[in-house]
């Protein structure tokens, strides 16, 4: 019994490079997994069983089976009306004629078929595949060069981007080689083993099953996860030959970093003198961390760290502990200046680093960080009395931590010691508390820079959420009067991130405050400096504010975009508030009354022809409905003459109080019922009352009138933004 051909084969694509950077690898495998997948299905090749593995000298796609050839195709090519290809006496046309030509067929045989237009030429042809070999050797080159990396590199004088130089390309499809050409570099079936273990040296893979066996002969194990599992269970094994109570401290973080740095971890344990577990535990852990990427270990009652450290060295176990004593050689001059640094800043008080903080540059012709103390203060007093606190004068707590929040910027812990500077505020925290502060302030203290990513842990007290506001609208302020607005990528000062911090911190606290106010606070110490218009700049910051706060109820909080663009134009200085009215907006936009309130906004808005009201004068619009009604030019209202828009100023004029209360109130959903209510008489009024009459003063005063109208709507929303009506 004979069988067909294989109809598909397993597929292997390698790039190797030199090493690339750890942090790079896990999005760039992500991204390599998801456009292949697209690419295949976009050249016709099935795929299945898609697997990507790396190390740091090599990403690799794994595919258990890949079809051999393309499946022919039906293609259909559509051609000009017949009207076109054919003149009123039959002939062929240029058009026609060259349609023909193109599709490789005589006229005469392409369809005419009938369409909502009118009948036009089509041809149907069979495409036949092509085989895959020649496919991917024309489309991974480009595959390669569109993956995003943080970085990317140029050597020599080719016309290449990566991460870093390339150094060979491995691709075959079952035994077969797929000529993959980048530059210089053209795919075959050799590989490279681990550096030292085999010398760098080349093997032959002769297919795809072959690879990771033929690796881990010379040294590589080539799956991350594997790799990842034998560092885990790795050190376990060495800590528990140790000391039974010592446990490895968790940090993912690390596991990842370091499992994207070796090819062939081999796990050990080392040792540092008892002397160093005097510095705090965060101070140790960031010392085997920062550098030299050393896991810190524990007690497994939790009852502190002990003095050893877990490492990974790549490349086998041969001189393991020539290793280990290296490696503890190079922590013990890392503890011992942190150990110095640690016992000096001890000799001066918190108040002594703060006084020095006049000679330190906050921004360049922007003050000392001194300054920025007092404007620190100045601010958590008013967000405190102004909606994050209780109103009332500020706790002494929350002065005292606004005064020595930045004390440790001038400690040789924080200043010299190069990989401790993420400890900002912590090691603030821990001399404060030294010198006898509160726990309170040195709570304030340590946490005053949380978060701190866009999605770290919010400060879990009140004192360090309003220092943490403060902190964060003070650099707002200053560096975008400073002229460092963010463009496009480039974000040096992380304005973007401050604001989001700002913002998730208000929502989770729940905090009614007025941003505008708090803008214009911020802004007022940093009058005089820069340039460009005061003004205009707090309109940049006030702009940028509700833009970064769309995106976050969009894309965070899952809100209705066309929603949140109708709320925040009035609603962005109180982010708790806009939260809610857009809330209410979109459960109401599905109501039936929803179709009155946005035509009646609507009708009034298109023949106002973009006169309208800006948003800092809405509330004087309601405030002059409660006055009687009269226009923002001061036009009289009360004496229109049509019974239509009489009956239409009474109705708008008797509800500016029940609008006012259901607003103060939260009943935001009352407020649209309100406003709904008015769609019969502005109906009628447009049905009944021309506005641009011939009597300019009368023309003038109807305008007026409804400009008002259309202010009271736009006090709440843009409500065309969310359901436009075509009138």
């Amino acid at each position: 019994m004979t069988t067909g051909s294989p109809t598909t084969a397993p597929f292997l694509f390698e790039i190797g490079s030199e090493e690339i950077p750890a942090r790079f690898i896990p999005d760039s495998l992500a991204e390599l997994e998801r456009r292949f997948a697209e690419l295949m299905a976009e050249i016709h090749l099935e795929a299945s069983g898609i697997r990507v593995l790396a190390t740091p000298r090599r990403l690799v796609l794994m595919v258990d089976t890949l079809g051999l050839r393309q499946p022919d195709r039906e293609v259909v090519l559509k051609g000009p009306p017949v009207s076109v290809a054919f003149a009123a006496d039959g002939s062929p046309t240029r058009a026609g004629s060259g349609f023909a030509k193109k599709a490789g067929i005589d006229l005469a045989d392409c369809e005419q078929v009938q369409g909502d237009r009118g009948a036009y030429l089509q041809v149907r042809r069979t495409e036949p595949g092509r085989p895959a070999v020649e496919v991917l050797a024309e489309h991974l080159p480009g595959l390669v060069l569109s993956l995003p990396f943080r970085k990317v590199m140029r050597w020599g004088d080719l016309d290449l981007e990566y991460p870093r130089p390339l150094q060979w390309l491995l691709a075959l499809l079952g035994d077969q080689v797929v000529p993959v050409r980048l530059g210089p570099y053209v795919a075959g079936r050799t590989t490279r083993g681990h550096r030292t273990l085999s010398g760098d040296r080349t093997v032959e893979i002769t297919e795809p099953g072959d690879y990771v066996a033929a690796l881990r002969r010379v040294g590589v194990v080539v799956d991350h996860q594997e790799r990842r599992q034998l560092i885990s269970s790795g050190l376990a094994a060495a800590l528990a030959d140790r000391d039974p109570d010592a446990v490895l401290l968790k940090d993912n973080e690390l596991l990842d970093e370091v499992t994207h740095l070796c090819e062939s971890p081999a796990p050990f344990v080392g040792s540092f003198d008892d002397l160093y577990l005097e510095l705090p535990a965060e101070v140790v852990t960031t010392a085997l961390k920062a550098h030299q990427r050393y896991f810190s270990v524990g007690r497994r009652d939790g009852a502190g760290l002990l003095p050893c450290f877990a490492a990974v060295r790549d490349g086998g176990t041969e001189y393991l502990d020539d290793v280990k004593r290296g490696n503890e050689r190079v922590l013990r001059a890392r503890l011992a200046d942190a150990l110095f640094y640690w016992t000096f800043d001890q000799k001066r008080t918190p108040d002594e680093r703060v006084a020095q903080l006049a000679s330190v540059t906050w921004l360049e012709g922007f003050g000392s960080v001194l300054d920025k103390t007092g404007r620190l203060q100045r601010l958590a007093t008013a967000l405190w009395q102004g909606g994050m606190g209780d109103g009332q004068a500020p706790p002494p707590d929350l002065e005292r931590a606004a005064g020595l929040c930045k004390s440790d910027l001038v400690s040789e812990m924080i200043r010299d010691g190069k990989e401790f500077t993420k400890l900002e505020g912590f090691i603030g925290a821990r001399y404060a508390a030294l010198a006898g502060e509160t726990p309170a302030v040195c709570q304030a203290i340590e946490h005053h820079y949380d978060p701190r990513s866009a999605t770290g842990e919010l400060p879990t007290d009140r004192l360090s959420a309003v220092l943490s506001v403060a902190d964060r609208l003070d650099n707002l302020a200053g560096c975008w009067r400073a002229g460092f607005v963010p463009t496009g990528a480039k974000d040096p000062y992380a304005l973007r991130r401050h604001t989001l911090a700002v913002l998730r911190i208000l929502l989770d606290l729940e905090a009614r405050v007025d941003l505008a106010t708090l803008l214009d606070l911020a802004l007022a110490p940093f009058a005089d400096l820069g340039t460009g218009d005061p003004a205009a700049v707090r309109a940049d910051i006030a702009t940028f504010v509700a833009t970064r706060m769309e995106r976050y109820f969009v894309e965070v909080a899952g809100c209705d975009r066309d929603v949140v663009r109708a709320v925040l134009p009035v609603r962005w200085s109180d982010p708790v508030d806009a939260r809610a009215w857009v809330a209410a907006l979109s459960g109401y936009r599905d109501r039936a009354d929803f179709q009155q309130l946005a035509t009646g906004f609507k009708r009034c808005r298109n023949i106002l022809e973009g006169q309208t009201l800006p948003v800092d004068e809405l509330d004087a619009c309601r405030e002059r409905w409660r006055a009687g009604g009269s226009g923002a030019g001061g036009e009289d209202l009360a004496t229109l003459p049509e019974a239509a828009e009489q009956e239409l100023q009474h109705q708008v004029a008797a509800a500016v109080d029940r609008l006012a209360a259901a607003e103060d109130t939260g009943r935001y959903e009352t407020v649209f019922d309100v406003l709904s209510s008015f769609g019969p008489a502005i109906d009628a009024f447009f049905d009944q009352v021309r506005v641009n009459v011939d009597d300019r003063d009368l023309r003038a005063r109807r305008r007026a009138f409804l400009g008002e109208i259309h202010g009271l709507f736009a006090r709440y929303a843009d409500f065309s933004a969310v359901a436009p009506v075509e009138m």
